[in-house]
């Protein structure tokens, strides 16, 4: 197979079998939610930590001060410079060993669960989309292969860190001895009050320049040498040692086909490069992680895979595009109202979990002292046309369902502090605030988004109940597809309410609560 026809195959694959390539890697994103775990449970016990011991209060108030201008100055918030004395104590305050300890402990922990994550992820997309190539159902194949692979990956990826360890150890001392070359030549100029050397200066820059050249050629070899390892652990199911070697051997064996890779990793960097400042011009930043996170890496993937499988997806008769939006999304909103009522338990539990995450924000922040009013001008908060915040808002609340709902098959743990953390910071943001500002500023659109969002945790705590089933010998990898398949589509019902939602926070919100504040 020529590289040409792969491409269009890892195009084809995320067209043609987007109901079952989407879902798998929706899994391998919100499989991440188990790394933020460690991470969001150290803020918090650091947060209680600093309102026990009487560290949090000051913090509070040097914000209250900048809030209601009672601050001793007057800083501009872009001028990190003019940052209040009051403001600077405060949150050197916050820094103690404990604190740090405990952020530290939880970085490490996001980190190991973080790799963890992403190789049963991983696992699970490359299998899938091998299964495809098969004509196999493909999240079933996923399944299957997130169980039977991760570990190899996860040898690959670590293998990976070692070769890039070794590589980067030689240039950190080539750069660290220029460095100090240069260093030197200045210093000594500047001790005998003479102008630095021009050539001494020249030469150190074109060594500089040329063991960046030399790195940079380095890291991309190592990646192309590797690039082909995640395939041959599934295709050819072999282990990590073997895969690195088989990937190796893949640039010297197929060099045109080598080389088409790396054309196509090109082009997909500055496809992602280019949508991101876009997206970031627009003002919609997020749109960028749906792109990076959940439409191109499907392409890239399949290509590789079917690249180096030499597999070609086998042809299969769809509808017309019009025809499949409508069955994703009214089909969609269906079978939310299928799922609500069919897991009346799993849907309490999503908004008990938020309340209580509410109360206790609120009831931590709201005695703290008097409310921090809302100054500025409500009204024109986004702007007076704005539509890129109205798709970064979209956008950004689906993946959090999305990744709520994926993330639960980690037996619902990241899905049951996600919820309580979000209800946490919603509720610690209203006790802070004036009770009038925070509803008028929250109520529009918060009617809609988030049951939305209750419904997208309801999905991972759901979703833990079937991962719990598979661990007591209850429930199969069937169980597991259909239900990730089943997540996929209420998650497609949920887009035209936080279409709506964004709507109506970017575009009404504002001056709604423009009108009630009365400015």
């Amino acid at each position: 197979m020529n590289p040409s026809t792969a491409l269009r195959t890892g195009g084809r694959l995320l067209w043609e079998r987007s109901t079952s390539v989407i879902p798998l890697y929706l899994l391998a994103s919100g499989l991440y939610g188990v790394a933020r775990v460690p991470l969001l449970v150290a803020v918090l016990l650091a947060v209680w930590y600093l309102a026990a011991a009487g560290r949090l209060e000051p913090f509070v108030d040097a914000l209250r001060g900048l809030g209601d201008g009672s601050a001793p100055t007057a800083p501009d918030a872009t001028d990190v410079d003019q940052v209040t004395p009051e403001l600077s104590e405060a949150i050197v305050g916050l820094l103690t060993p404990e604190t740090i300890t405990l952020l530290a402990a939880g970085g490490f922990l996001a980190l190991v669960l973080g790799a963890l994550a992403s190789a049963i992820g991983n696992a699970a997309a490359v299998s899938g989309l091998y299964g495809l190539l098969r004509d196999e159902d493909g999240v079933r194949a996923g399944v299957d292969g997130a169980r039977r692979y991760w570990r190899s990956i996860l040898g690959v990826r670590l293998l990976l860190l070692a070769v890039l360890g070794v590589v980067a150890l030689p240039l950190v001392g080539f750069f660290a001895a220029v460095g100090g070359y240069l260093t030197t030549a200045v210093a000594s100029a500047s001790t005998t009050g003479t102008p630095p050397s021009w050539a001494a200066l020249g030469s150190g820059v074109l060594a500089l320049l040329f063991g960046v050249l030399v790195a940079v050629l380095l890291l991309a070899a190592v990646f192309v040498l590797f690039a082909f390892a995640e395939q041959a652990v599934v295709v050819d199911d072999v282990g990590a040692v073997e895969a690195v070697r088989r990937s190796v051997r893949f640039p010297f064996h197929r060099p045109w086909d080598a080389l088409g890779y790396v054309a196509v990793a090109f082009g997909a960097l500055v496809v992602s490069g280019s949508v991101g400042s876009s997206a970031v011009a627009f003002g919609a930043p997020r749109v960028t992680a749906l792109v990076g996170a959940i439409l191109l890496p499907p392409v890239v993937d399949g290509f590789k895979t079917a690249l180096y499988a030499d597999l070609e997806l086998p042809e299969t008769e769809l509808s017309r595009p019009e025809e499949r939006l409508r069955a994703a999304f009214w089909g969609g909103i269906r079978t939310v109202g299928g799922f609500v009522r069919a897991h009346p338990l799993a849907n309490l539990a999503s908004l008990g979990l938020v309340a209580i995450g509410g109360i206790a924000g609120w009831r931590a922040t709201s005695s703290i002292g008097p409310p921090i009013p809302i100054g500025g001008d409500v009204g024109s908060v986004f702007g007076s046309f704005p539509l890129g915040t109205f798709f970064n808002l979209a956008v950004n609340n689906w993946l959090v369902a999305a990744d709520l709902a994926y993330s639960g098959l980690a037996i619902g743990i990241p899905a049951a502090v996600g919820l309580a953390f979000n209800g946490l910071v919603v509720g610690a943001v209203g006790g802070v605030f004036d009770p009038v500002a925070f509803v008028a500023l929250v109520a529009p659109h918060g009617i809609v988004e988030i049951p939305a969002i209750v419904v997208g945790g309801a999905l991972g705590l759901w979703l833990g109940g079937v991962a719990l089933g598979v661990l007591r010998g209850r429930r199969d990898g069937d169980d597991v597809a259909a239900a990730i398949r089943r997540t996929y589509r209420v998650l497609l019902g949920l887009v035209p309410l936080f279409v709506f939602a964004a709507f109506v926070e970017a575009f009404l919100t504002p001056a709604i609560a423009s009108l009630v504040l009365g400015g």
